[in-house]
């Protein structure tokens, strides 16, 4: 009897534990937003989103700011205090123009200020290489942690990971791959999460830029699973889609 009720114990104690855990992933179907996020351009008011073809695509067609402004276009979900120390954020993003992007875009982990945040970008200087960047806004003060070549173009996966006050960034080129630590180094920054945003840091060329987000996936405890059932995702190639730009 004992042994039963230990064992009962273990399953129990097994299944609390997978259900506090879990993966919300929204893969841009449809034509609109799902509830969860909230879209905030509260520079220019001059960027534009729409969901479309299985993907988000978000264009700022002037650019010209700095990553120190907290004006930045971007979207943002707020997550549970749960999760506010443990967290990975992992997408698939791409944009158009391929390069030069002149701009750095990506992942946010935000704290309750606007610039105070954990962030792993892509994007570099004009006809470079894709390159990954890895960093914090401590309290309005940049903390650059590194500019690394990817070795390869768009589309990118990116992966950001928060364990307790420890941060990583990883990329890789497709599903198939392992994921590669960028730069092969991690950094340590003191907050609680409270949003994840994806959007713009900055943009300093001037030019029209769209970020396009295929999937974007938050796991961390007290995640939940979509709200709503997505729709089949249709199968719609990267080339496709810069073809219909």
């Amino acid at each position: 009897m004992r042994i039963m009720i230990l064992v009962c114990g273990i399953l129990l104690y097994s299944t609390l534990g997978i259900v506090s855990a879990g993966v919300w992933t929204d893969p841009f179907d449809g034509t609109e937003l799902v509830e969860e996020w909230e879209f905030r351009d509260y520079r220019d008011k001059v960027t534009t989103f729409e969901v479309k073809d299985g993907f988000l695509q978000m264009t700022n067609p002037k650019g010209g700011w700095g990553h120190t402004t907290p004006d930045k276009p971007m979207l943002e979900r707020e997550i549970p205090k749960s999760a506010a120390k443990n967290i990975t954020v992992s997408g698939i993003f791409s944009t158009e123009p391929d390069k030069p992007a002149d701009s750095w875009i990506g992942i946010f982990l935000y704290s309750d200020e606007d610039l105070n945040y954990a962030c792993l970008l892509f994007g570099g200087e004009a006809n470079q290489p894709q390159k990954t960047l890895i960093g914090s806004m401590v309290q309005a003060n940049w903390q650059d942690k590194g500019h690394f070549q990817t070795g390869f173009d768009v589309p990118l996966h990116l992966k950001i990971v928060k364990e307790d006050d420890l941060f990583s960034g990883y990329y890789r080129e497709s599903e198939k791959d392992d994921w590669t630590l960028s730069g092969n180094k991690t950094w340590n920054h003191k907050f609680d999460v409270e949003r994840v945003g994806i959007g713009f840091m900055n943009s300093w060329g001037g030019q029209t830029v769209t970020f396009l987000v295929d999937t974007l996936s938050i796991e961390g405890e007290g995640i939940e699973p979509l709200s709503v059932a997505p729709d089949s995702k249709v199968t719609t190639t990267w080339g496709a889609l810069k073809a219909s730009q």
